[in-house]
């Protein structure tokens, strides 16, 4: 695949030195002139490492940007991963929606060598997925799917649009057809889905409510991205995620925050509560496009979620970029 040097030069250097914008006005101001420059003409692909892989990415791609910023903040996944792998005492397989380039993938393959049996990974963005099919080079045994996932099979959404060089969200003008997970992968599956990660910009409860057969049959440890602001703009419920998993069996969900700190604990989520944590998403002063992720386990499970929530495994690990 070919790249720009002039760019993945540019691209590489403001990778080193993005932990230095705070420090001054002059400093920030030059680092966003030459990032703006540089994505503004070109917006094709790069070379760049990722956890210590050589991938490729487009010019701009902020999941390495967040990494060097706020380190902790796929804490939970990690944690999640490890602490099933020891729970179940085998490797884990995990369907990964989102996949984006396949970024959190290497953090995990990385600093989890040894717990991941395979990874099912599906990223509806096409510029997205021709990079997520180069780096699964170091991914263990996997299948890729280019699909919008939804409720329904047949249904429709709006197109995707990437709102910032690191994802895409349906909010395009266009529609576009959606298929469930039950419908993708249900028939395909021969092993146990243990974990089920999802992070689509305000549609991750519509994702769960396609994925029913999935959650009855294998009862997965689900972590899903919350977020008011993103599900009010994309005319989605806020409530839908834990209205359809308490139905499955669901009782107990791990909060945590935007930059990976465990919150709290609650095993009921009630509308009023959760009425009040879209509030506070929703008036965005508590902290910038403020919002949760989420760890759902099933009443089955006897899994030690205080190990979870205090994230030992997580924050020993030293790789992060």
């Amino acid at each position: 695949m070919k790249t720009s040097i002039v760019h993945e030069i540019i691209y590489n250097l403001l990778l080193k030195t993005v932990k230095y914008r705070g420090q001054n006005k002059l400093i920030n101001r030059i680092w966003t002139l030459a990032s703006n420059y540089s994505t503004n003409r070109y917006k094709g692909p790069v070379t760049t490492k990722i956890h210590g892989f050589k991938v490729i990415v487009n010019n701009g791609f902020s999941y390495p940007f967040y990494a060097r910023l706020f380190p902790k903040y796929n804490n939970p996944l990690i944690q999640l991963v490890f602490s099933v792998h020891a729970y179940l005492g085998r490797k884990v397989s995990f369907i990964d929606v989102g996949s984006a380039v396949g970024d959190t993938n290497l953090l995990l393959i990385k600093n989890l060598p040894e717990t991941i049996e395979k990874i099912y990974c599906i990223e509806g963005d096409l510029e997205f997925y021709e990079y997520l099919n180069v780096n699964k080079k170091y991914f263990p045994d996997n299948e890729t799917y280019n699909v919008l996932l939804g409720d329904s099979d047949e249904g429709m959404v709006k197109s995707l649009v990437k709102t910032h060089l690191g994802t895409a969200s349906s909010i395009g003008l266009e529609n576009a057809e959606t298929i469930s997970l039950d419908k993708l992968l249900y028939s395909k599956l021969t092993q146990n889905i243990d974990i089920i990660k999802i992070d689509v910009d305000g549609f991750d409860g519509k994702v769960l409510n396609g994925c029913s057969k999935i959650l009855s049959k294998y009862k997965p440890y689900v972590i899903f991205e919350w977020h008011p602001i993103l599900l009010e703009k994309t005319n989605n419920s806020y409530f839908q995620h834990f209205e359809f998993l308490k139905l499955h069996g669901y009782n107990r969900f791990l909060w945590f925050t935007k930059y990976g700190e465990f919150s709290h604990f609650d095993f009921d989520c009630t509308t009023e509560l959760l009425e009040a944590y879209v509030k506070l998403c929703l008036r965005n002063n508590h902290d910038f496009d403020w919002h949760y992720d989420i760890i759902a386990i099933h009443k089955e499970s006897t899994i030690d979620i205080f190990e979870i929530a205090e994230m030992k495994k997580a924050k020993a690990i030293k790789s992060r970029f």
